[in-house]
């Protein structure tokens, strides 16, 4: 059967790089009977991709993926004996706009300027959270300090004349800490600054002492409807989602989704799943009934 015209474009994190996940992508393209529009992938700053990888992210393209690249200013490996990842004052917003990482930023946007076609880039994504150094209530930032560093690093890629690159502002559905000054609104760089809003958002079910099962529409209703009165007419995107199988019916949990995609949230343009089993078992095949469910509901046969 034909995919609904409204029914968004479907995106997937594989734990690939970018030569093995244009090949999975397409085998799941066949177990799904539906075309994966967008390939994502998480980028460090203090990895060794400086520069970018251009062979990859040109293979990508020409196996007819879009890349969507989250940007991260942190060291991954370099976490602070007796404190978690999110303190690492060499990533703190006010470091990124007193010009530490300037040639890095520069040399980022002068690279994907050469690539045939634009990416996604996704830079400092859940910021409204407590778990990464560029969030805004960690590592010495404020909210105030996030909306500075983004326009400034969007500024050096202007300065560049870079043209190749699509800028996704991408909070969490609900703020950590959930308090005054720390709302998603507090982040938003304006609408000059931002090609595409994204929402990250996952269902735990009962995996955690403080989770429970809840539907697609429970975890971004209240989050999607104030991202479209902020930014009217720019497209939106869910950038990353999952379910896991624990507390409820995953199957049916996804059917629902496809269906408030299609008749609650036609802003969204795109959905990104989040494929990998990390905290939760969070990918399609988690089980055959979640893999039957996301076949029949998301099939272009």
């Amino acid at each position: 059967m034909e995919r609904e015209a409204t029914e968004p474009g479907l995106g997937i994190y594989l734990p690939d790089d970018f030569d093995t996940a244009p090949r999975h992508a397409m085998e799941y393209q066949r177990l799904l009977g539906a075309r994966i529009a967008i390939l994502s992938f998480y980028v460090a700053w203090g990895s060794a991709c400086d520069p970018p990888d251009l062979a990859g992210l040109e293979r990508v393209l020409q196996s007819g993926f879009t890349p969507m690249i989250t940007w991260e200013p942190w060291a991954l490996m370099d976490v602070p004996e007796g404190g978690g990842p999110e303190n690492q004052p060499a990533y703190s917003l006010a470091t990124i706009v007193g010009g530490r990482y300037d040639e890095y930023i520069r040399n980022w946007a002068l690279e994907l300027n050469r690539l045939s076609a634009p990416v996604f880039l996704r830079p400092m994504h859940e910021m409204n959270g407590d778990w990464y150094p560029w969030c805004g209530t960690v590592n010495g930032n404020r909210p105030k300090h996030y909306v500075e560093a983004w326009r400034y690093m969007r500024s050096i890629f202007r300065e560049v004349g870079n043209s190749k690159t699509t800028w996704v502002w991408s909070p969490y559905v609900h703020s950590v800490p959930d308090e005054p000054g720390n709302g998603i609104t507090d982040y938003f760089p304006g609408t000059g600054e931002v090609d595409w809003l994204g929402l990250d958002g996952y269902n735990w079910g009962t995996t955690r002492d403080w989770s429970s099962w809840q539907g697609f529409s429970d975890i971004f209703n209240k989050a999607y409807h104030l991202m479209t009165q902020l930014a009217p007419g720019k497209p939106v995107m869910i950038a990353e989602v999952g379910c896991a199988e624990q507390g409820g019916d995953k199957g049916r949990w996804i059917k629902d989704a496809g269906k408030a995609l299609r008749t609650q949230f036609t802003e969204i343009k795109a959905v990104v799943w989040f494929n990998v089993d990390k905290e939760c078992d969070w990918r399609i095949e988690s089980s055959a009934e979640s893999l039957h469910s996301f076949a029949r509901h998301w099939s272009i046969r």
